[in-house]
């Protein structure tokens, strides 16, 4: 793919607080409409956990509605009610319609479903190794982009109904709503139904958002989060993704498999800059090198304005990530 080809579709995939913009220059008069721009950022490194006790505060002279209430209901909400009733503690969760959060709903689960979806895609058109396995397929391999899509989302669901589930079954009160801190000690307030419950200690799990760097404009039609990104509304032709970090590499698996050509835009001097070299040099010979996907370094996503899908591309101004 060339640098002057159309990106009508963009995606920003950012799972933390901790980001590196990205960037890319375009001319945006050569561009079509039907290509497509994606972006990504770091996660923060953090030390490596090690089990301890729930140890409660000293406070035994209250009388509370549970022992412990915890708001928020992914990954470290769903664990920490486990380890609480693992310590026969009166626990509730505050959901806020979430259970599973982002990993559940909008990551982890749905993108392997899509890598899984689309790596099928992939292997039935290579038709040098099917043959080699003395398999031939006749005519074109096809597929439902709905379908995909759905599939995702079902399994999402399922593992969501199951987490609840596992909840449920060990007497851990799910609350729907989203838990607000009142301001007063001791108190979470159920935003849907405006009851306050008090517990004798708060553990915080709210998860959370995708970042979006200022200059960024999202509108998730034809520039995305990783969140619109794995609704999978349409395959444009052309994709750019702004990061080269493992979310970056996950959608450049499923989109180039499904049939898009993609550019990376990284601001550091080299691709997957955060992983181990041995590592990233293994990606690139593995998800990179063979497939429809060109790269520019060392240059940041400034502004990217929004297009009209199948009309208007989407337009990113970059700078250099040295000079800025």
């Amino acid at each position: 793919m060339k640098i002057t080809s159309a990106l009508s579709y963009f995606l920003f995939a950012a799972a933390t607080s901790s980001s590196v913009a990205l960037t890319f220059t375009t001319n945006s008069s050569k561009l079509s409409p039907s290509s497509t721009v994606f972006s990504t950022t770091f996660r923060r490194q953090y030390a490596p956990s090690k089990t301890t006790m729930l140890r409660m505060s000293d406070d035994s002279t209250g009388e509370y509605d549970f022992d412990v209430i915890i708001i928020g209901c992914g990954v470290g909400g769903h664990g920490a009610a486990l380890h609480s009733r693992a310590q026969s503690l009166k626990t509730a969760v505050f959901a806020g319609g979430d259970v599973g959060g982002t990993c559940v709903n909008r990551g982890c689960v749905p993108s392997k479903a899509l890598l899984a979806a689309s790596g099928r895609v992939r292997d039935m058109k290579d038709a040098a190794h099917l043959s080699d396995l003395g398999i031939a397929v006749e005519g074109d391999v096809t597929y439902d982009r709905e379908r995909i899509a759905a599939h995702a989302k079902n399994l999402a669901n399922r593992v969501k109904g199951n987490l609840e589930n596992s909840l449920i079954a060990l007497g851990v009160d799910v609350v729907e709503g989203r838990g607000v801190l009142t301001g007063n000690a001791n108190e979470v307030k159920d935003e849907a139904t405006g009851k306050v419950y008090t517990a004798k200690d708060i553990i915080l799990a709210p998860g959370s958002i995708p970042f979006v760097p200022p200059g960024i404009t999202v509108d998730e039609k034809t520039v995305f989060t990783s969140d619109g990104a794995l609704e999978l509304p349409y395959v444009p032709e052309w994709v750019a993704i702004i990061g080269s970090g493992y979310i970056g590499l996950e959608f450049s698996d499923v989109y180039t498999a499904l049939g898009s050509e993609v550019t990376f835009i990284e601001a550091m001097p080299m691709l997957m800059p955060t992983f181990d070299r041995e590592i990233a040099k293994m990606a690139e010979r593995m998800l990179i090198r063979d497939r429809p996907i060109d790269y520019r370094t060392n240059v940041f996503a400034s502004e990217v304005t929004p297009g009209i899908p199948g009309e208007k591309p989407v337009t990113i101004k970059m700078i250099d990530a040295n000079t800025k």
